[in-house]
């Protein structure tokens, strides 16, 4: 048994899951259960039940569902190790032991709890400013937030604030609830002083716009410079926009503005628009284009994607139409072939931004020019050949192919296809044989690849579990429990045989079914009757994964000595998929109570029986097959035929017992 499976009962026993749906979906009594529209769907009629006896959840349109955990997995678009680590802060509980990493002391700057706690102090007080403005400056600041076009509802929706122009607001404002400098400075909201000892407030006399991570916890901030007040500063006034330092908390290239408020947008549509500004963003937002996020002063990145694709096949990187814009258009056709998205460009005209270009024409217009943004290789096939005749400009020709050749070299073998569909495409631009440009393109892996160097162990420190670097699909393994979900991942060595080390999609657990499904039913309507058939079940019996993943679940169950009970089981499995399948039986067993009138017992033993029978002949077709095999000699003809004899004699003989 996992020594983490204390904690995962102490957390699951302090969150309601109630409490932790109803916080994002708005929930209803419906019978002994509550309901709500299942966000996954385009649902008409609520239609996924929330069992607060149980703490299960299930919508039967989707065919998902499970526990808390697995309700916050699929929510959030993160594995069980995160799922857990949510729920855990949510309850309170620490995680230090679970997560074997480095313990932090409660009110330090290595304290992520406390960071968390002063970013939503000092993002607070600066929306306050902007609410309730009481000085000249607060009050420039809210006419210029104005005259760009953001109107209340969108202006709080964003929490969008203002920043006094104060070397020590934030600073104090931590003081006064005793957390130090040193706090907001491991928080980004304050810098060292650059001569001499201290620190000063990060963000001054800019409007505000706080960055959620996608429990809509504030993680950092951006700040937008005010041209009246950036006057007085002259060249000392900054960038236009600055972004929070790289923290604890938040990191650039893993995190993007708005992507709390557009996930599930970005889910229903299947598609995410990403954009380079904050106030993008609300604009589209303001004109009711939802599925909008930004880049956070980077460009986009590969785990960009890698979280994007959670919730959608399509992203269309929206990019200013200036010369900056389009190089960045230049620079994402690597992270077009290395992933497993259908990654779009849109070059915007005449030079505009998204906002100015949706002010300027509307939604309706943005939208048609979104449908027909083309994707990172075409982009870049025409600003290769922009101007170039390909059927004589050889030297220009032969520059864009060597150009294309080089970035489709560093797709991964495993994407043969889309590279194969790739040169395609580029021989018809180019009007050359397919066959010469394969040639080339193995040409150009040879000439970068390079020997693997010898692995050389190293010891390694050990550190703690960050939410931002865990960006593996959830359920993404076939172990209902991976050993150590918040460290390396390891063998579990609590009898897990079945399915340690292997991974495979969650689309790779058929259902379990037939006799199978008959057997664990029986065992979650009757937790004392589990204890015998964990003994007494073969594995080989069991038809599919799922099924072989679920009795390895209860027999690790009964080597720790624990109840037998779908609750344990549930809490100890991590697969999604697996999960949903137990709330599945569950809800069979529930839906069938009172109504048979054979016992759980007998019920059972016809369960063994029919495990017999197909055992039998499944050996019954081996023989005959042997039979029909060339010609054996004749003793062993005669044995296999005895054989199949005396399998029917006792096949049909009364049963003694």
């Amino acid at each position: 048994m996992p020594a983490d499976f204390d904690l995962k009962e102490r957390v699951r026993a302090a969150v309601d899951i109630v409490d932790v749906i109803g916080a994002t979906l708005e929930l209803h009594p419906a019978g002994r259960n509550m309901a709500c529209r299942c966000p996954w769907h385009n649902d008409k009629r609520p239609s996924l039940t929330v069992n607060r006896e149980r703490q299960t959840w299930k919508c039967w349109p989707c065919d998902i569902g499970g526990d808390v955990f697995s309700f916050v997995m699929k929510r959030d678009g993160v594995d069980f190790p995160t799922a857990m680590k949510t729920l855990a802060e949510l309850a309170g509980i620490p995680v230090e032991e679970y997560t074997r990493g480095k313990k932090t002391t409660p009110g330090s700057p290595d304290d992520k709890a406390t960071l968390l706690a002063a970013t939503k102090l000092v993002a607070d007080a600066y929306f306050q400013q902007l609410d309730n403005p009481k000085t000249d400056d607060a009050k420039i600041a809210r006419d210029y937030l104005e005259q760009r076009g953001v109107d209340e509802e969108n202006r709080k929706r964003f929490q969008i604030g203002f920043a006094p122009d104060s070397w020590s607001f934030a600073i104090d404002l931590l003081d006064k609830n005793k957390l130090n400098a040193k706090i907001a400075h491991a928080a980004g909201v304050a810098f060292q002083k650059r001569s001499g000892d201290g620190y000063v407030d990060a963000f001054r006399g800019r409007l505000m716009f706080p960055i959620h991570d996608l429990q809509n916890r504030v993680i950092s901030m951006g700040g937008r410079v005010i041209p009246k007040i950036a006057e007085r500063h002259g060249d000392h006034a900054g960038g236009k926009y600055i972004n929070g330092p790289e923290t604890k908390l938040f990191r650039k290239s893993f995190n993007l503005y708005g992507l709390q408020l557009a996930r599930e947008p970005i889910r229903k549509g299947g598609e995410a628009l990403v954009m380079e500004g904050y106030t993008d963003v609300v604009a589209a937002r303001q004109a009711g284009i939802e599925p909008v996020v930004a880049v956070l002063g980077t460009a986009l990145t590969e785990p960009h994607i890698k979280v994007l694709n959670r919730f959608a096949q399509r992203v269309v990187l929206v990019l200013d139409g200036d010369a900056a814009g389009q190089r960045r258009a230049d620079e994402v056709l690597e992270l077009f072939v290395k992933a497993d998205v259908d990654l779009r460009v849109l070059t915007l005209p005449d030079g505009s931004d998204p906002a100015d270009f949706i002010a300027d024409h509307g939604r309706e217009k943005f939208e048609t020019i979104v449908s027909g943004a083309p994707d990172a290789l075409d982009h870049k096939l025409s600003r290769l050949t922009e101007g170039i005749d390909v059927t004589r400009d050889t030297h220009a020709v032969m520059k864009a192919i060597e150009t294309m050749v080089g970035v489709i070299s560093k797709a991964p073998r495993i994407n043969g296809l889309k590279v194969d569909q790739l040169m395609m495409r580029m021989a018809r631009t180019f009007e050359l044989p397919i066959e010469r440009l394969n040639e080339t393109l193995e040409r150009t892996r040879r000439t970068v690849s390079k020997p693997k160097p010898k692995f050389t162990p190293q010891k390694t420190a050990s550190t703690s579990f960050d939410p931002n670097l865990a960006l593996s699909q959830a359920g993404e393994y076939d172990d209902y429990d991976s050993g150590a979900p918040f460290a390396s991942q390891q063998t579990n060595t609590a009898g897990n045989n079945q399915a340690s080390g292997q991974r495979s999609t969650p689309a790779s657990l058929r259902p379990i079914e037939g006799v199978d499904r008959e057997m664990f039913e029986l065992l979650i309507e009757s937790p004392d009757l589990a204890a015998t058939a964990v003994e007494s079940i073969d594995p080989n019996w069991l038809e599919t994964n799922a099924a072989k993943m679920l009795l390895s679940a209860y027999q690790d169950l009964d080597l720790a000595g624990r109840e037998l009970t779908a609750d344990n089981v549930l809490l100890l499995i991590e697969n999604e998929t697996l999960k949903s399948q137990v709330v599945t039986l569950q809800d069979r067993v529930q839906a069938r109570e009172g109504k048979l009138s054979i016992s759980v017992e007998e019920r059972y033993a016809g369960v063994i029986a029919r495990y017999a029978k197909r055992a039998t002949d499944a050996e019954k077709s081996s023989v005959i097959a042997k039979l029909q095999t060339a010609a054996l000699p004749e003793d062993e003809e005669a044995a296999l035929l005895q054989q199949l004899f005396d399998a029917e004699k006792a096949r049909h003989r009364p049963n003694s017992k």
